[in-house]
């Protein structure tokens, strides 16, 4: 009986126990959760279980912690921004391809006329002013003038929104090329027959499709060589011979069809306020195009003149043992350095070097060898002919010796001569004059050496 009786306590106590400890966790799930409830009137039903509790008009739910549904008082418990919402989303997957939706009328943006209008997207292009569009068309023309691509500038030139200052790259274009040498006016000249007719500017495969329509109108073309008339008093200032220039490109645009004669009319009539100055320089820019056209069997395709180095290479040889025969003639040196720079072969001058030495061998005379190296001298002072150019005019007239003797029994010996005369007037340099061959003879026993052979001290053996 006293068994019983002990454990039945210890059941009891065990229970009291259970109840006390299952009590605690309610309670600290309570605290946890909140505990309070609020009256119906305020919308929402109070939490007995501890399962959903309110904290401050929030409704928040145990065993749900970390999902986007919404804690609002009002809310139905439906996610936040459709589950798009939430610490670094940007929206729900296919937001981005869905059409936008209308302002809500809470916007402060809200406008109710742009609601229901369709609105209409156009493209506007910004007109260039004048000085836009020459900041911007310069440099590439002076690009043109180092490549000669003709077709590479018209597509430049063509992706400009200039529609309404086309004539304004024809002044920019002549502009720039009365302020260089004869060969960019040529390449001037060619691209302003390509601004018409792109056909010939692609033969060279370059078959885009700015090639199939011209890049300006006749109409443009005129207006562009009008705007120069006016120009020919400030061009004057730094080109003199401004409108005789701007009569030649006039005659070649007419020769290659792209301008009509009208132009010459226009230019001869013309009345402007100065009388004086305005009208004169017109006018003999009128003469000059009218003079050019007027002369039968003249090729205005070279009114530039073939110069430079697109000349061919018997040309360019040609010309110069002209002029060096001239000056021989003459003794005009001053004409012979002129006709030398207009040339404009600088990578060629040792030609004329090779010539002068081999013309003085071949004349055979001290009067030619003298004139000639006063020439050399002239040329080395002026600096029309550089270093390197002299080194390699002698250096190709010493590997050539061998032939040259052939047609000049004596020609060693006028080398030699030349030579000492060049290094005297400090034409060439000591290692130069060293390298200069002479003429071998066979040596005998009886002169010394005895078949042997003997070394001495040569003080110019390591120049060679």
């Amino acid at each position: 009986m006293e068994m019983d009786t002990d454990a039945s306590t210890n059941t009891m106590q065990s229970t009291n126990f259970n109840i006390d400890r299952q009590q605690v966790k309610e309670k600290k799930r309570t605290r946890r959760d909140s505990a309070k409830t609020k009256d119906h009137q305020n919308g929402v039903l109070a939490s007995t279980n501890g399962t959903n509790a309110i904290t401050n008009g929030a409704v928040k739910r145990a065993g749900k912690l970390g999902d986007r549904k919404s804690r609002s008082l009002y809310g139905r418990g439906l996610p936040k921004k459709g589950g798009g919402g939430g610490k670094g989303t940007w929206g729900k997957l296919g937001d981005e391809i869905e059409p936008h939706l209308a302002l809500d009328n809470h916007d402060p943006n809200y406008d109710s006329e742009e609601q229901d209008a369709d609105i209409m997207y156009k493209p506007v292009k910004p007109k260039w002013s004048r000085e836009e569009t020459e900041k911007t068309v310069i440099p590439i023309l002076n690009e043109y003038f180092e490549h000669a691509q003709k077709m590479e500038a018209i597509d430049a030139l063509s992706h400009l929104n200039i529609d309404d200052e086309k004539p304004m790259v024809v002044v920019c274009l002549i502009t720039l090329a009365m302020e260089k040498k004869s060969e960019f006016r040529e390449l001037a000249s060619q691209l302003v027959k390509s601004f018409l007719d792109n056909s010939q500017a692609a033969e060279n495969g370059n078959n885009s499709s700015s090639s199939n329509s011209s890049f300006m109108t006749e109409n443009e073309l005129e207006r562009g060589f009008d705007s120069l008339r006016l120009c020919l008093a400030d061009l004057k200032l730094d080109t003199p011979d401004a409108a005789e220039v701007l009569g030649k490109f006039i005659a070649r645009a007419i020769f290659d069809g792209v301008l009509s004669r009208d132009i010459i009319k226009v230019f001869q009539t013309t009345q402007t306020t100065d009388e004086d100055l305005e009208n004169k320089l017109s006018r003999s820019c009128a003469l000059e195009a009218d003079c050019l056209l007027k002369i039968r069997h003249n090729n205005l395709k070279y009114v530039w003149g073939v110069g430079g180095g697109i000349q061919p290479l018997e040309v360019l040889k040609q010309k110069m043992a002209a002029l060096l025969k001239e000056y021989l003639s003459s003794g005009d040196s001053e004409e012979a350095m002129r006709c030398v720079r207009d040339l404009d072969v600088p990578h060629f001058h040792h030609e004329v070097v090779y010539e002068a030495i081999v013309m003085a061998i071949e004349v055979s005379t001290k009067r030619a060898i003298s004139m000639l190296v006063h020439l050399l001298k002239r040329f080395s002072d002026t600096a029309i002919i550089t270093t390197d150019q002299l080194v390699q005019g002698f250096v190709r007239v010493y590997s050539e010796m061998p032939d040259i003797n052939l047609d000049v029994p004596n020609a060693y010996f006028f080398l030699e001569q030349l030579v000492d005369t060049c290094y005297e007037l400090k034409v060439i340099n000591l290692k130069l004059k060293v390298q200069a061959p002479s003429r071998s003879r066979k040596r005998f026993v009886s002169e010394g050496d005895g078949g042997r052979f003997k070394t001495f001290g040569d003080n110019y053996f390591d120049l060679v």
